[in-house]
């Protein structure tokens, strides 16, 4: 009998998570920055497929250019070289502007192609660029696993909550099977991540901060769920590709992520501030 969808998904993780785990412990810098621009470029090919329409990104020049621009964006990151990371989003937006204004005078659409390209930018590696950002800080390593889990145990609280005592629609009109108590079941979760991280790694984490995190990173994780939901519905799209099994494509998995990653790193100045 084959597996159902759920138990794909935890196979799924206990394939992954230990790789990652090991990978993450020994790798240098620059063969994480590898990893982020494969991740980016797996990611942006399902983006570019569902979202600008492209049969076959492979073949696009905008899909190329997303990567290319995204792989800069990515080095600039590791390296922390926020002019870098800014002259990249630049040169985004004025190529694909470009790109717009020579389709639009060949009787395409204008402003609706330059809206989704110049957001594959955005939306992919300026987001996951957080992570490199992150790992550059003290102790930076730990909290980059920091964010996986508060990614993953955030998802699968909501998940858990959800299905035994949710009861009340969260945003129906985007994820119906969404609820209010999945919601507090994450955030809820996250708290466990939180203060296992604080006990047992990141014990220099302020309790001051501690319990906001937790909810700011709860409601990212939800918000980066939501948003590609909303985006695949105004699409028509269920999953953004099939990478893996029982999780959907690279964005279905990356998503709550790409939304958690920026406010971790907020929240890791601030803590060195304190």
């Amino acid at each position: 009998m084959a597996p159902s969808a759920h138990a794909r998904r935890w196979i799924t993780v206990a394939f992954v998570v230990p790789v990652l785990v090991v990978f993450f412990l020994k790798a240098p810098a620059v063969a994480v920055c590898v990893l982020a621009a494969i991740v980016a470029s797996l990611a942006l090919w399902e983006y570019f497929n569902v979202f600008c329409k492209v049969e076959a990104p492979h073949k696009d020049f905008g899909y190329w250019l997303s990567v290319a621009l995204g792989a800069i964006i990515l080095g600039a990151a590791v390296r922390g070289s926020f002019e870098s990371m800014f002259v990249a989003i630049w040169m985004a937006f004025l190529s694909f502007s470009a790109r717009a204004l020579i389709g639009y005078n060949r009787g395409n659409p204008g402003f609706e192609k330059l809206a989704v390209e110049a957001v594959s930018i955005l939306y992919v590696p300026s987001l996951l660029a957080a992570l490199l950002l992150i790992r550059r800080g003290d102790h930076g390593v730990a909290w980059l696993f920091f964010v996986l889990f508060l990614a993953f145990i955030s998802d699968t609280g909501a998940f858990y909550a959800g299905r035994f005592f949710g009861r009340r629609k969260l945003i129906p009109k985007i994820s119906p099977g969404k609820t209010v108590e999945g919601s507090l079941g994450s955030i809820a979760a996250d708290l466990v991540v939180v203060t296992a991280f604080k006990y047992l790694v990141l014990k220099d984490l302020s309790w001051a901060i501690c319990v906001p995190l937790a909810v700011c990173a709860a409601v990212a994780t939800q918000m980066g769920d939501l948003f590609e939901s909303m985006m695949k519905r105004s699409f028509g799209a269920k999953d953004s590709g099939i990478f893996f099994p029982g999780h959907g494509g690279m964005l279905d998995r990356i998503d709550g992520m790409l939304f958690t990653g920026p406010v971790v790193y907020c929240f890791q100045l601030i803590h060195s501030y304190l």
